[in-house]
């Protein structure tokens, strides 16, 4: 996908590590605050991954059109009640934005993969 100079899209990963007996209800209330997420305007994408060998680490996504939808979503109070879940992690969270310029996909593998027939 490529974006002209003000479209710049921006992703949100957080990481947290739950405890072992409530990371299912943390899970839960995630959930029920990434529907109404995906609705904002600008919102791309949002998910919620839970790690294969650390089952208790939680990965937030999140992938706005731009910086703007992005500010928006940190401004909401919907974003304050999830950094009150984030707050209850057993670690100190990982809070991580990427402002993307370009994003490919297939068509790059393919490229890289040709020059190597």
């Amino acid at each position: 996908m490529e974006l002209s100079g003000d479209e710049i899209m921006v992703m949100e990963r957080v990481s947290i590590v739950a405890d072992a007996t409530k990371v299912v209800g943390l899970c839960e209330a995630f959930a029920t605050l990434m529907g109404p997420t995906r609705a904002e305007r600008g919102c791309l994408r949002c998910e919620l991954y839970r790690a294969w060998q650390g089952t208790n680490t939680l990965l937030l996504e999140g992938l706005w059109k731009t910086k703007e939808d992005m500010v928006r979503h940190l401004q909401s109070d919907r974003y304050k009640s999830f950094l009150q879940l984030v707050e209850t992690s057993t670690s100190p969270p990982i809070i991580e934005f990427f402002f993307v310029l370009q994003s490919r996909g297939l068509q790059m593998v393919e490229e890289v993969r040709e020059k190597l027939a």
